[in-house]
């Protein structure tokens, strides 16, 4: 059964040296989707930066996948180097913290590469590296093939170094999933400890267990995922550009660019937004999305997601982007205004 090694229960350390936009460093990475805001460099931080994603635990790669953008910000070069080091019950920090004090240096580390991903397309949301070939198709997605197979068992560290971005945007992941299985290498008790982890998951879904991750993920219908997020929306926001997105995502895309002093505006297009052409809430789609998740309220994996208790009523939308910067003409009427009222 493949697992994805990159969540915060099997407690991997990911670093990164260099500076990283407040609320948005690497540890991100191994958050749930509802918590995950992502990873960003700071503005002044130019490319290449190192993240590096260290196991406590040997493991076998099969699959690597990632989001190149968040927002405007987008990597365009990504290069993954994988470490060998020998994990064993005094280097592991599974059970034990203490442990992190024996944590070689990973300046001391050996890397080989394993994949190099230049990709310019500004559609590209997700990105998917398998150890095969993979013929099949999604909207903004684009498949890749690891450059060389033989450094993909007993790795213990993931280094990703995003090499260059579009433009002068800054380093971004949004998300990475590492799906493997565990290498044969692992001793004994380690290894129970870790089958008492993945055991869970397998027992409430033995079904699952033959699945590809892809296909668990495509398990929520294609368009109630968020396009920047591929996150399951609550409240659907239909863009000028035609994509759909959730309304905190776009809230964040508003605050970013306020934060920058710009108009908010589409994030696909990068068109700001106007009293014509403004996000408006899919109604019908928020409908579909409550019964979908009303159909399946006892399934763990949405108990997290919150939805209205009437579905049929519409939701009343209200004017995020009531923002609008002062003209020429603006400050003359202000200052006649001010003449007449002396």
């Amino acid at each position: 059964m493949l697992v994805n090694f990159c969540t915060a229960q099997f407690k991997p350390i990911l670093e990164c040296s260099q500076m990283q936009l407040e609320g948005y460093d690497a540890q991100n990475l191994a958050k749930d989707f509802s918590q995950n805001n992502g990873f960003l460099a700071d503005s002044l931080q130019r490319p290449p930066v190192d993240i590096y994603v260290r196991f406590p635990f040997n493991i076998n790669i099969k699959h690597i996948y990632l989001g190149p953008s968040i927002g405007h910000h987008r990597s365009t070069l990504i290069e993954l180097n994988v470490s060998h080091q020998r994990i064993d019950e005094k280097t592991s920090w599974l059970d034990n913290p203490l442990n992190k004090s024996n944590i070689i240096n990973i300046k001391q580390l050996i890397f080989y590469r394993i994949a190099q991903i230049l990709d310019e397309n500004d559609s590209t949301q997700r990105i998917e590296i398998y150890d095969h070939d993979n013929e099949q198709s999604n909207m903004n997605t684009t498949k890749y093939r690891f450059s060389s197979n033989t450094h993909l068992t007993n790795c213990s560290t993931i280094k990703i170094t995003i090499k260059r971005t579009w433009r002068l945007s800054s380093c971004a992941l949004k998300y990475l999933q590492i799906w493997g299985v565990l290498s044969n290498n692992i001793p004994n008790e380690l290894q129970m400890k870790l089958q008492q982890i993945i055991s869970p998951t397998s027992n409430k879904s033995e079904s699952n267990d033959d699945k590809n991750p892809s296909e668990i993920i495509n398990e929520i219908p294609s368009e109630f995922l968020d396009s920047l997020t591929f996150d399951l929306m609550l409240i659907p926001m239909l863009l000028p550009s035609g994509h759909l997105i959730d309304r905190t995502t776009l809230e964040k895309c508003i605050a970013e660019d306020i934060r920058w002093c710009r108009l908010p505006r589409d994030p696909f297009t990068l068109e700001s937004f106007t009293d014509i052409t403004q996000p408006v809430v899919a109604q019908q789609l928020k409908i579909r999305i409550d019964q979908f998740l009303s159909e399946h309220q006892n399934d763990p994996k949405y108990r997290h997601y919150g939805r209205l208790l009437n579905a049929n009523p519409t939701i009343n939308d209200r004017n995020l982007f009531s923002y609008k910067r002062k003209t020429f003409d603006d400050n003359d009427n202000q200052s006649k205004r001010k003449r007449d009222n002396d």
